[in-house]
């Protein structure tokens, strides 16, 4: 386990890395706020365009080799940003760091139904839920620290420097998956991908408690993404926070989140995953409509670290249930097919803010419809979920 980890955590921390690096290379190169947000759609549509892909890909090869391939491939990306970025300057550069970023998320999008289904192999399941907090709380410590430090190094140091080190860091990670234990010989593939990937929705659609949990997190993301797309706008110009002080609120938003990992582990063990699950999006998204009525920064940071401490538990409880209850054969397309159908939900719910936030310039607005979007979406599934159960025991009588 511990080899599993720490490979995930130094990849995590080197992808981020080169990903903050990226956005800032395009606007020192453009000055443009339109090339600055491509980089940050190149960065998400692997996630959409790849995942699905990747679920097949991890159920029919060697997913200990997948994962050294993942760790060479952003080897290779991180030499050829070094080439770009001291060869060549202005639109060639930011084309070229687009592709590349384009490909490091691939990787990413990749990396995720692997590492995920690897993992019931390698950890005993009565340890799972432990292994995914760890796992959580990691994530969510990198996307905070990650940045921060990258942008404090940076006061004494050139991105070439930040960028060497990052390339140095796969470097580390690549021994570390060659010593995980490999998990015996895929089957040959008999069948085309888009078949693999609809036996994969198919097992999804059947399955109705993981169907529609599903569903629940696809109209949650939705909710979740309207706030998180433009948090920092909110905070900058809505609510006047200096941008140097910033992180702060950030840093609070992300210890709830890191909190809800370790809430996450005792909870996962002591109730139901589903209830754990709908309980956990309705908290949420009542903290998320609370934040609606705060006029200061401080409060609206708080209750939304209140919502994401609720968010992590939800990640934690899903990601155990779904190890636990889908066969190994099928976990690398169920987790590419359930992670597709959420991140759907992220684009339009992105675009919908920005247009909100254009229109309306108001912050209450857009956490109003978050807050009710997750309730709602959580309170049906509630009431589905209860339907069933009745329908179950009026069956067994």
């Amino acid at each position: 386990m511990f080899k599993l980890l720490a490979s995930y955590v130094i990849t995590s921390v080197c992808s981020w890395a080169i990903a903050f690096l990226i956005p800032l290379y395009v606007y020192e190169q453009t000055g443009s706020p339109v090339w600055t947000s491509l980089a940050f759609f190149a960065a998400m549509a692997p996630y959409i365009l790849v995942t699905p892909f990747a679920g097949v890909w991890s159920d029919r090869y060697s997913k200990r080799r997948f994962l050294i391939g993942g760790d060479l491939i952003n080897i290779a990306i991180g030499s050829l940003m070094y080439v770009a970025v001291s060869t060549l300057s202005g639109d060639a550069l930011s084309i070229t760091l687009l592709l590349l970023s384009f490909m490091l998320a691939s990787v990413g999008a990749t990396h995720h139904p692997v590492f995920q289904s690897i993992a019931p192999a390698l950890v005993e399941g009565r340890k799972l839920h432990r292994f995914n907090a760890i796992v959580n709380a990691s994530d969510n410590i990198i996307r905070i620290v990650a940045p921060i430090s990258v942008a404090a190094v940076l006061a004494f140091s050139t991105k070439e420097r930040i960028l060497v080190v990052s390339i140095v860091g796969f470097a580390l990670s690549l021994p570390l998956c060659y010593w995980l234990k490999e998990q015996g010989k895929p089957q040959p593939a008999t069948t085309r991908v888009f078949t693999e990937i609809k036996a994969g929705l198919l097992y999804v659609l059947r399955h109705r408690e993981l169907c529609s949990l599903v569903v629940l997190f696809f109209f949650c993301n939705f909710g979740f993404a309207l706030i998180g797309a433009s948090l920092i706008y909110v905070f900058t110009t809505l609510l006047a926070v200096p941008l140097s002080d910033v992180g702060y609120y950030y840093g609070l938003i992300g210890a709830g989140a890191v909190a809800g990992s370790a809430t996450g582990a005792v909870f996962v063990k002591r109730y139901p995953a589903g209830v754990l699950i709908r309980g956990s999006c309705l908290l949420a998204g009542i903290f998320t409509l609370a934040a609606a009525l705060a006029s200061e920064p401080w409060t609206l940071a708080a209750l939304w670290a209140l919502s994401t401490c609720c968010q992590s538990v939800v990640v934690i409880a899903f990601f155990t249930y779904r190890q636990q209850v889908v066969p190994q054969a099928i976990l690398g397309r169920t987790v590419g097919v359930t992670r597709l159908i959420a991140y759907l939900a992220i684009p339009p719910a992105s675009l919908l803010s920005g247009w909100l936030l254009l229109q309306f310039s108001s912050s209450a607005l857009i956490l109003a419809s978050g807050g009710l979007c997750i309730i709602f979406a959580s309170l049906c599934a509630y009431f589905l979920a209860r339907y069933e159960r009745q329908v179950v025991c009026s069956d067994a009588q």
